[in-house]
């Protein structure tokens, strides 16, 4: 094996962009709602979902626009949007114009509220707001969901697919029936509209809410422009239902409620437990059979955490999992959770005590399984959950670059941040959050871990594209989450809430502009977030702007642990030797590590130098076991051969 052609190949793939994947609601959110069906639960689900947080319709502040540019974003370019019913790739910057977008009531203002103010809830409800072509949302108007049956009906091709809407006759009495791919979306957001306002008062503002209900009954649809009103209609239900069962819920779907949770604080139930629906209303179905039970449940244990693997179910009308947890084997378990994919992490556990889990699948029809088999696990203790503190600096991050206000790419594309861990522990952020004080929020859900080392940086940014973010090569990419150009806060939080750094920055005071980033100088600041540490960045990047992504730019590394004791062989800390160890050192020789926290670690072959034979030395070890790594290895020790290193 040629062990330089490896390690090149390892050079050469050892960035990888992480994509926003689905999240699943918090642990608890639909536990009110366990059991329940019929009005119960409908009521149930009112009452979780109900006085969210309202984005204003136009404003100069984040609004509808600004959210829907994430909520509706095209995966391949977050600079564009998808539009609903016309299926066109448009930029998010076209807005009210014929070639780009505009936004679409699916259910129409005109049925209970069309007087937008402060108080109208449902007119921005982004649960039910989506970017439209103007064209398309012309020709629906305020029509119905209906299948288009006249002889009369006129086609609206969905573009890129061989499937169109249809629409037929006028207002109230008219039809607008969706294309095949958003049959599903439009009825479980007309489900919402019916079970969120319920009528009375938001708790919090006071704000008079309609009370809106789903029907057939065309002549208790009834459009009304002048004035809000207290009912209002909208349907038809059974078609509405006949949609939900035929385009069950996609990835995208569940992508979008994750965005809109950022922005409102609420989720749309019906996207995360699709079995309600038929649950509360009589879908038109006959099935009654259960989905097999879930099998092969796996615990893993974890610090502070419990993490939770069974094998797929394979009907194709599943909807969702249930999780159920006891301190006892012999129960009674209570439902603590739920998933629409086979596995789960239970964070709400104590370190050191025992839980059992089971598992139940629910289908479309609302039929549940009987449990599964149950499994168990104790969480490791840690801090948070029953554990001692860590040592002081072992956890020390901090927001060490940022850039607000790209010139030479759009916001959309070209916003980014970077972190900063002068700690003197390996960190996975994945699970962490980053937020400002007001509604954007963004959980951190990176596929096999997104670790941040002694003195390493990480990049987060809106787009992992370098041909359209500016040349940025980020390791994360997030969503629902926007750097304002005048003023805006930063927070970074961990599992267990805990704020660990923050950057209030505002265009005033801190030395930031347009195509210009500005980075911490001072890393070991006492007060970080402090913008007489920060300056502006000297340094050109990409296809420009000036920044420094990934490194320290003009600024001044911390200097290593002074700690003697190390393990040879992990120049990543995180306890093991794998393939991440080569890789680090090879990112540390040709890449975008710019120091090792521990260079003995690092020379894994003990000749007093960090080189490319340490990498090949690793790769030899972890792949021909032809040779063996000198002391001090598995357990931390001093360095039996001093050199000029250190740690």
């Amino acid at each position: 094996m040629d062990f330089l052609k490896i390690a090149g190949f390892c050079l050469l793939t050892v960035v990888v962009f992480s994509t926003v994947v689905s999240a699943d609601p918090p642990p608890g959110y639909y536990s009110t709602a366990s059991g329940l069906s019929g009005e119960s639960l409908r009521l149930a689900l009112h009452e979780i979902v109900d006085d969210h947080q309202r984005i204003p319709y136009t404003s100069s502040a984040t609004d509808t626009w600004d959210a829907l540019g994430v909520c509706e974003q095209d995966p391949a370019n977050p600079s564009r949007v998808i539009t609903v019913y016309r299926n066109t790739s448009v930029l998010w910057s076209e807005q009210n114009t014929s070639i780009g977008w505009n936004r679409e009531h699916t259910w129409p203002s005109s049925f209970g509220y069309t007087n937008d103010n402060g108080c109208n809830y449902p007119y921005s409800d982004l649960h039910q707001l989506r970017a439209a072509s103007p064209s398309y949302n012309s020709a629906r108007g305020n029509r119905p969901y209906d299948w288009c049956t006249s002889a009369n009906c006129e086609g609206f091709v969905a573009e890129g697919t061989a499937f169109s809407n249809f629409a037929s006759g006028f207002g109230s009495t008219g039809s607008w029936e969706a294309w095949e791919d958003r049959r599903g979306d439009v009825a479980r957001n007309i489900f919402y509209m019916d079970m969120r306002y319920e009528g009375g008062t938001h708790s919090q503002t006071g704000c008079s809410e309609p009370d809106l209900r789903i029907t057939d009954n065309r002549s208790l649809i009834v459009s009304n422009t002048s004035q809000n009103l207290s009912v209002a209609y909208m349907g038809l239900l059974s078609v509405l239902l006949e949609w939900h069962l035929e385009d069950p819920v996609s990835v995208a779907e569940q992508n979008r409620n994750d965005a809109v949770f950022g922005y409102q604080g609420n989720r749309n139930p019906f996207i995360d437990h699709p079995e309600f629906v038929c649950l509360i209303w009589a879908c038109p179905t006959t099935d009654t059979t259960p989905p097999a039970v879930p099998s092969g449940l796996v615990v893993t244990e974890a610090t502070c955490e419990l993490i939770l693997d069974w094998a797929d179910n394979l009907e194709a009308d599943l909807a969702s999992y249930t999780i159920l947890r006891s301190t006892t084997a012999a129960g009674p378990y209570s439902v603590i959770g739920s998933s629409t994919l086979s596995s789960f992490t239970d964070t709400t556990v104590d370190g050191g005590v025992t839980y059992h889990y089971q598992i139940t699948a629910s289908d479309l029809s609302g039929n549940q399984s009987n449990p599964s088999s149950n499994a168990s696990g104790v969480a490791l203790t840690g801090t948070g959950c029953g554990g001692p503190p860590p040592n002081p600096g072992d956890v020390d991050l901090v927001i060490s670059e940022l850039m607000p206000n790209p010139q030479l790419v759009s916001d959309a594309t070209g916003e980014w941040l970077e972190i900063f861990n002068r700690g003197t522990l390996s960190v996975d952020l994945s699970g962490w959050t980053i937020r400002d004080d007001d509604t954007d929020s963004h959980l951190i859900s990176a596929v096999g871990g997104l670790v941040i080392p002694p003195l390493g940086f990480v990049v987060l940014a809106r787009s992992a594209d370098p041909a359209s973010n500016g040349g940025v090569n980020p390791d994360y990419v997030y969503s629902s989450f926007i750097l304002a150009n005048s003023v805006d806060e930063i927070v970074l939080i961990d599992p267990q809430g805990v704020e660990h750094t923050r950057v209030n920055y505002t265009s005033g005071t801190f030395p930031y502009g347009a195509g210009v980033s500005c980075e911490l100088l001072d890393l070991s600041a006492t007060l970080p977030g402090d913008s007489v540490n920060w300056a502006a960045s000297q340094q050109p990047f990409g296809v420009g702007d000036l920044g420094s992504p990934g490194n320290e730019g003009g600024a001044t590394l911390p200097p290593p642990t002074t700690n003697n004791d190390f393990v040879r062989g992990d120049p990543n800390s995180d306890g093991t030797t794998d393939i991440s160890d080569p890789i680090m050192v090879l990112e540390f020789l040709f890449g975008s590590v710019s120091s090792l926290s521990c260079p003995d670690s690092g020379d894994a072959n003990d000749d007093g130098a960090v080189d490319i034979s340490d990498a090949i030395f690793l790769l030899q070890y972890l792949f021909e076991g032809s040779v063996v790594i000198p002391d001090p290895v598995g357990t931390p020790g001093p360095d039996p051969t001093p050199d000029a290193l250190g740690c």
